[in-house]
């Protein structure tokens, strides 16, 4: 299980989730203390959205040559990367009503990494949420409540998300 690390702002990182074979990879913008957030970097050399992280989940943190090698490249492609925090990375209730407040679509992701759920959170419990879902054609779904405990990771102003944003409009 993750305790700390010295991660630097800006500097790319590799999460190593428990139970999943895929990390997830990011620049590093902020800690608190029940999550990390990481402008997400799904594929290649694009940093698409946010990606936010349940440090309860992390299994390892890793910066290698891989993540030094594409800190050279977003240094040359994003040479200032700013970012305001507007989220409450120590409370996950808080973190929850910051994104509400931004409307926007999101996803994530639980235990099984196969699985994503993408929709807008609706309400904020003492220790749950309840989020209409979206199906992946753009339509409306079932609501669906999910326990804070079993989030391990969200993402959200992303492409893929942006995009079926699009079909609200």
């Amino acid at each position: 299980m993750y305790l700390t690390t010295n991660m630097t702002k800006n500097n790319v990182y590799s999460i190593l989730i428990e139970d999943w074979d895929e990390e997830i990879t990011g620049v590093f913008v902020a800690e608190g203390k029940l999550w990390i957030l990481l402008l997400d970097n799904q594929n290649d050399f694009v940093v698409d959205g946010l990606r936010f992280i349940q440090k309860s989940k992390i299994d390892e943190v890793l910066h290698e040559e891989s993540e030094a090698f594409k800190e050279k490249i977003f240094a040359l492609k994003y040479p200032k990367f700013t970012f305001q925090l507007n989220y409450d990375l120590d409370d996950t209730q808080k973190l929850l009503r910051n994104i509400v407040s931004t409307r926007v679509l999101i996803h994530f992701d639980t235990d099984d990494e196969e699985e994503i759920i993408v929709g807008k959170i609706e309400k904020v419990f003492d220790d749950s949420f309840q989020i209409k879902t979206m199906n992946s054609t753009g339509e409306w779904a079932e609501n669906f409540n999910c326990e804070f405990s079993e989030v391990t990771s969200i993402a959200l102003d992303n492409d893929y998300l942006k995009s079926l944003t699009l079909l609200l409009n």
